[in-house]
């Protein structure tokens, strides 16, 4: 990876290519000829489904390249990583929120990036940028471009009190040289820019994302609807024996405090890491303040959940919905591939009975399928009459084609549904038929359908349960797929 980095450098109007990631140097400010420019690592699908920002303060973002692998992970999920500097920034004053800003506009106009889909991160003192720029977009909206759904850092402080505070201890305490010229050097900008926090303590008000002494909810109350994650190394004991540093001379007393009060404040998704081994940068020194405290691969699944990007692999429903025994399951995100005409938004949960395959089975073509759909959407017999021919033309038309099945096999889909008398629960219910082509057995057939409604208010989701047999309603086969769908919850 120190390759990679002296290439980046050296080929300075050039991409590089390794292993197949492409990281491109992007001008977002011509008028910066020094650090105008942040680093994009683009999803190996080309696809973007979701933005990570990962910021530090001091260096360069190529400094950031051999120290973590979470651009490799998000490369293979998806997701558009950008690395950037906030320069000699340590807070989130005017001048560093105009140039996050302005990244993130650049980032959304080049990417064509959903807006509703970035996670801001960042290192060491850029963790306090991101943290107050975050609040910041949620207390004045319409002043910023987006507003992230999730927020982490790695080793930062959250204070600037406490900043204040930990930069006294270490001069008066003159054991560790780096610790006590970070502490002279950050305590010299602090006051040239804003005054002693004795004397102006207004003005690091405003710039602190959260104020621990505070009598009252402060700024991090613009986090109460925002996922947080907080990283830490949280080794004391060679604090204690190598840096002369108690608990108190690490950033994480005020972290873990922040996260206890939104997590009082109602924030479920607040979250205090404690790093799964020691801190080590990629020259093998050990350092509590390193990128590899973050797994990488839980921390890309992290955002993937908040973002709300599905993957039928790592998923986990919110919901119960059984499994009985031998039952096939297979899960699939909106909009579905052989039917993207169905314009609903959220996820695709099929059970199939075990003999769902095999036709000299009374359990052949019998399975049932949850659509766990977003907000409240039209629903009613004409919108699911519709959506059902969508569903079997397109799923008929893949197999057609898969299986090399002859033109004059083919039938064209029908569909009926109308209402019925509501079930027990059911917000509303139908029942129907489809004619089609069974591609299996490669002769017509026809299927009954039974489609429950409801709502799971507390996920703001509309859940539509389908039941589908070509037997008759009689049958015992609907007895197995009714039990399936009476024991469904709403939440685990």
């Amino acid at each position: 990876m120190r390759f990679l980095v002296h290439l980046v450098i050296i080929a300075f109007f050039l991409p590089a290519v390794v292993n197949g990631q492409q990281i491109e140097k992007v001008v977002f400010n011509a008028k910066d000829s020094t650090s105008g420019y942040y680093l994009a690592v683009r999803p190996q699908a080309q696809e973007i489904k979701g933005v990570v920002i990962l910021v530090r303060s001091f260096r360069g973002p190529e400094s950031l390249l051999s120290e973590t692998k979470l651009h490799n992970v998000a490369f293979a999920n998806n997701i558009l990583t950008v690395m950037a500097s906030m320069n000699q920034k340590v807070y989130a004053d005017t001048v560093a929120v105009n140039r996050l800003s302005l990244i993130i506009r650049d980032i959304i106009t080049r990417f064509s990036a959903d807006t509703s889909k970035f996670v801001l991160a960042g290192y060491d003192y850029a963790g306090n940028i991101v943290l107050r720029y975050t609040e910041l977009t949620y207390e004045q909206p319409s002043q910023f471009p987006v507003q992230p759904k999730a927020v982490f850092t790695i080793d930062s402080p959250v204070d600037l009190f406490g900043v204040w505070h930990w930069c006294e201890r270490q001069i008066k305490k003159n054991y560790y040289p780096p610790s006590v010229g970070d502490a002279k050097f950050i305590l010299d900008l602090m006051t040239k820019e804003n005054g002693s926090i004795t004397a102006q303590p207004g003005n690091y008000k405003r710039l602190t994302p959260f104020y621990k002494d505070a009598e009252s909810a402060g700024n991090e109350q613009y986090l109460k609807n925002v996922a947080v994650r907080l990283y830490f190394d949280t080794d004391v004991e060679w604090q204690l024996k190598n840096r002369r540093n108690s608990l108190y001379d690490t950033n994480i007393p005020d972290g873990s405090e922040l996260i206890n009060r939104l997590l009082l404040a109602g924030n479920t998704n607040a979250e205090f890491i404690q790093a799964k081994q020691p801190g080590m940068r990629s020259n093998g020194v050990r350092n509590p303040s390193a990128l590899s405290i973050v797994d990488e691969v839980d921390c890309i699944h992290w955002i993937k959940r908040k973002l709300d990007i599905f993957d039928p692999v790592t998923w986990v429903p919110p919901y119960n919905l059984p499994i009985p025994k031998g039952w096939g399951v297979e899960r699939y995100a909106f909009p579905i591939d052989f039917a993207p005409a169905i314009s609903h938004k959220g996820v695709g949960d099929l059970r199939f009975m075990p003999g769902w395959g095999d036709s000299a089975s009374e359990e052949y073509w019998s399975y049932a399928f949850l659509w766990w759909l977003k907000g409240e959407p039209e629903l009613n017999a004409n919108v699911f009459k519709e959506n059902l021919k969508t569903y079997y033309d397109g799923l008929v038309a893949g197999n057609v084609t898969r299986r090399k099945i002859p033109a004059g096999k083919v039938v064209p889909v029908t569909v009926t549904v109308k209402a019925v008398k509501p079930d027990q629960d059911d917000k509303e219910t139908f029942s129907g038929t489809v004619n089609m082509l069974d591609y299996m057995a490669q002769q017509p057939i026809t299927l009954n359908v039974r489609i429950h409604v409801r709502d799971c208010k507390l996920h703001n989701r509309t859940v539509i349960f389908f039941e589908v047999s070509p037997k008759p309603f009689s049958h015992k086969v609907w007895s197995g797929m009714r039990k399936v769908y009476d024991n469904f919850e709403c939440t685990q």
